[in-house]
């Protein structure tokens, strides 16, 4: 290729229009059937809180946050929030549409990519070598799996679009489309550096027609510095030694998917005269400024946009080696992707299982029963947080009014405030989510088995989550009762397990009710098991009980500090 500064022309061997369709053809098949699974997930927390107000309101909103120069504190992207907005009112709860959706968005990438490397200069087979890594690179499995990174695969399609509009010298559609691009995700404001870059390896160096990119790239830039509402958690930025060694420890581990490999790869840069390596090098490292100074928020998914120009700069190193030694090492390479895949698909389609189950039930539940004024819930299924559990109440009950709380929150504990609680409790064990309302003035309990919907309310220091028909708590925990009139026994079910006995030994439980202490009870076989204490005569009332339980235990791959797993107590 002729080293002068003219826009570069296609070059190499060629190629015809219909072997390279029927090849993009055969990678968009292999793509789709080695991503297959996707299909098998379903919705998680950022997915269905956007679901739960992105459909409402009128299309109008989006159009005008579009057009606004203005910073949104809020995280509002409306190009993406427009995808849900219109997916959400044809889609519903369809999972697999929004999945067929980002997968065609994907593949359209790959195209853009094969045009970009090819309008730089890149050979066919180059060209079609850099398609094959992008469009199947596992490092970017989350954006291809999960419709909640639609807004990182709309930025890298309209990022690729301006760079081949502005190629082309269609600079007022590069403009939009670098505009749409921001408007999709933050990281786009690095995309004019990236246009500097072009121009000094390919272009003719016309500052003046960058002059508006730079413009909005600023304006945006200082904007999103100053007007960020974040401070001291994940979405600040922290322009500290510390959190750029963090960051880029992380994103270089995603190039070739083995840890810090990736700092090698610039290297190639440095033994090589090919600008096409030079160009997507810079485009990928311009790309990942803005996550490299956010620690709090390390996702692989975040490299999809970045490695558009991976892409490209392995484009140009394609061209240096021989087909065989090529072929060697994307062969090399694959099983090292594949496991990868495999890793991740299986946590993710777990989660999306209990996912599903989760917003099934609630769905039965939300068609017959109407809202409570406050909904609690203990545990959520693999992923969730509270912002999904919020979203999915608010979409089965459009413009209610409710609180929504999570049940280890010290203020959810009092059952306080006017009308009916309602209790979403999901066991962990069964993958099952139990529903139950608690009626205005409702008393305490006596008695508390754990399975089920029981009134995890009452309990109060050292809980943890339901698993199955017990709740584990830590080596001292509390909880209330009300204590009727005529108790004459307090009963203990526990679960003695023998990993627990092995590591920890014989275990001592003691309880004292109020401010008595009732005689301390061994346990040294395994399984469940019973024990009760015979009570004096008291007034009926509220009771405080307290547990204590010893040696504690930690078991090799669980972090909590235990005492030992309860399924039911209470007075009898």
């Amino acid at each position: 290729m002729a080293q002068g500064r003219d826009a570069p022309t296609y070059n190499g061997s060629s190629m015809s229009k219909r072997s390279g369709v029927a090849l993009f053809l055969l990678l968009a098949a292999l793509f789709l059937v080695v991503n297959r699974g996707a299909y098998k997930g379903y919705f998680q927390d950022d997915e269905v809180d956007n679901l739960s107000w992105a459909p409402n309101g009128p299309a109008s909103a989006y159009l005008k946050g579009v057009l606004s120069p203005r910073f949104e504190p809020n995280n509002f992207r409306p190009v993406g929030h427009f995808y849900f907005h219109e997916a959400g009112l044809r889609f519903g709860l369809d999972f697999p549409k929004y999945v067929l959706a980002i997968h065609l968005f994907h593949l359209l990438n790959v195209w853009l990519v094969w045009l970009l490397a090819r309008r730089l200069g890149a050979p066919p087979l180059a060209a079609a070598a850099a398609c094959f890594f992008f469009a199947l690179h596992m490092a970017l499995f989350d954006a291809v799996w999960k419709p909640m990174y639609v807004f990182d695969v709309l930025c890298a399609t309209f990022c690729l679009l301006s760079l081949l509009l502005y190629a082309r010298g269609r600079w007022v559609l590069a403009f939009v489309s670098f505009w749409l691009a921001y408007k999709a995700k933050e990281v786009a404001v690095m995309l004019p550096l990236v246009l500097a870059c072009y121009e000094i390896w390919f272009g003719k160096r016309r500052w003046k027609t960058l002059a508006p990119f730079f413009m909005v790239s600023l304006s945006f830039g200082l904007q999103g510095l100053l007007l960020n509402p974040n401070r001291g958690n994940d979405y600040t930025f922290r322009f500290t030694p510390a959190a750029l060694a963090t960051t880029a420890v992380f994103y270089a581990g995603r190039v070739f998917l083995v840890p810090y490999l990736g700092f090698l790869a610039p290297l190639g840069a440095l033994l090589t005269r090919n600008r096409r390596v030079w160009f997507g090098f810079a485009m990928m490292g311009l790309l990942f400024v803005p996550m490299l100074f956010l620690p709090g928020r390390l996702f692989s998914a975040y490299c999809y946009v970045p490695f558009t120009g991976l892409a490209v700069a392995f484009a140009g190193l394609a061209e240096g080696v021989r087909p065989l030694w090529l072929a060697v090492f994307l062969l090399a390479w694959l099983p090292v992707d594949y496991q990868a895949l495999r890793s991740a698909r299986r946590e993710t389609l777990a989660n999306g299982d209990e996912a599903r189950e989760w917003i099934a039930t609630l769905a039965r539940y939300a068609r017959t029963t109407p809202p409570a004024a406050t909904f609690l819930y203990a545990g959520t299924p693999g992923g969730y947080h509270h912002w999904g559990v919020e979203g999915a109440l608010k979409y089965f009950y459009k413009g209610g009014k409710f609180d929504v709380l999570p049940l280890a929150d010290r203020a959810a504990l009092t059952q306080a405030g006017d009308g009916r609680t309602t209790l979403l409790s999901w066991n962990r064990a069964t993958h099952k989510l139990d529903i139950a309302d608690l009626a205005p003035g409702a008393s305490d309990l006596s008695y508390i088995e754990i399975a089920g919907a029981a009134p995890p309310w009452q309990l109060e220091k050292g809980w943890y989550q339901l698993e199955g028909a017990y709740r584990w708590i830590a080596p001292m925990a509390t909880a209330r009762l009300q204590r009727p009139a005529g108790a004459r026994q307090f009963e203990l079910r526990v679960l003695v397990g023998a990993e627990l006995l092995e590591k920890a030994g014989p275990l001592t439980v003691r309880i004292s009710l109020d401010d008595r202490d009732l005689e301390p009870r061994r346990f040294t076989v395994a399984g469940w098991q019973t024990t009760r204490w015979d009570l004096p005569p008291k007034p009926a009332g509220p009771a405080l009980v307290t547990f204590h339980s010893e040696p504690p235990f930690r078991p090799a791959t669980d972090p909590r500090l235990l005492g030992i797993a309860i399924g039911g107590f209470g007075f009898r």
